[in-house]
């Protein structure tokens, strides 16, 4: 992997992703303030390091494969200055992205106590919170792809089977050498809070994209 970037890349290399499959397919049932193709990039995006592909062998595929995105919002943090508008081109730090992913528990995500194991849950969230970030790619052109370089976990009551998990990702920040969002994992029926989150991202410049069962990682 390459050292973390100064200079912004493009995005012209999530452009390149192949279409997602179901669930991710159809970008009119996200509830979004983004235009369709935006929403149709971060479905790609996301079923792309899902490895939503035929014959995928890739580490969690079949669990997080049923991973959807429902929601897209994208707000500006502050008023730019009129100044600023006319000078530069919008950052990724200028707004907040909200993503919500949902996932439903089942059988082979859980531990030998019969709840969702924690292996499951990281990469789920890692991908939950990936996508807010990628959400302001698709707004302003800039690449989110990188490694992780750290994920605070807290658990606050076990997921069971059947159980439909919603991934609430929230960026906290997308600028320079560091990206970092956060994630709010609810059980969809009762509202109670799961499991709470936060990563931190070195952005890279993006790997060529693969083929076959050779997809990148996130």
């Amino acid at each position: 992997m390459s050292a973390a970037r100064s200079i912004p890349v493009t995005i012209d290399r999530l452009r390149a992703f192949p279409p997602a499959p179901a669930p991710n397919d159809d970008p009119r049932t996200v509830k979004s303030n983004l235009a369709q193709q935006d929403v149709r990039l971060c479905q790609n995006v996301l079923a792309y390091h899902i490895a939503h592909h035929p014959d995928s062998r890739v580490f969690g595929h079949e669990q997080v494969g049923g991973l959807k995105l429902v929601e897209i919002t994208v707000t500006p943090r502050g008023a730019l200055r009129q100044t600023e508008k006319e000078t530069r081109a919008p950052r990724p730090d200028d707004f907040e992205g909200v993503t919500v992913c949902e996932l439903t528990v089942q059988e082979g995500m859980l531990n030998v106590h019969g709840t969702l194991a924690g292996a499951c849950a990281v990469l789920a969230i890692d991908l939950a919170t990936f996508a807010p970030l990628f959400a302001l790619s698709a707004l302003t052109g800039i690449d989110a792809s990188g490694f992780s370089t750290s994920m605070n976990i807290v658990w606050h009551a076990p997921a069971v089977p059947g159980m439909t998990l919603r991934f609430v990702g929230t960026t906290l920040s997308f600028k320079g050498r560091m990206a970092s969002a956060r994630c709010e994992v609810y059980d969809k029926k009762k509202g109670t809070l799961v499991i709470s989150a936060t990563h931190v991202v070195a952005p890279v410049q993006g790997l060529p994209v693969a083929g076959g069962a050779a997809a990148a990682k996130l």
